[in-house]
């Protein structure tokens, strides 16, 4: 039986067997006290360096298929951002609206 812990596993990158895409980096686990068993992985999602708020994806630990040397295979595809339907307005139009 191998061990690993959090800090090894925050090491590796999450790869989804869907579409090849790259999730992120683990940097939490949820784990049911009562057994001591691990219920998911909360990922951190790659982001650009102009983003200030961190988002994170939370797969359940079913989806995870195997935990290799430097990456973990994971069944689970992102869903689609949710699109926003207000209006963007340019700077200009909202400084001089009627």
């Amino acid at each position: 039986m191998r061990i690993c812990s959090l800090q090894e596993l925050s090491k590796k990158e999450v790869i989804s067997c869907m579409d090849c895409s790259r999730l992120g980096f683990i940097v939490d686990l949820n784990i049911q006290l009562e057994n001591a068993q691990i219920i998911s992985v909360v990922v951190e999602l790659p982001s650009s360096c102009f983003q200030l708020k961190r988002n994170t994806i939370v797969i359940p630990w079913e989806c995870i298929k195997k935990i290799g040397d430097d990456l973990i295979i994971a069944d689970y595809i992102l869903p689609p951002p949710i699109e926003n339907n207000t209006e963007k307005k340019s700077l200009i139009s909202r400084l001089f609206k009627n």
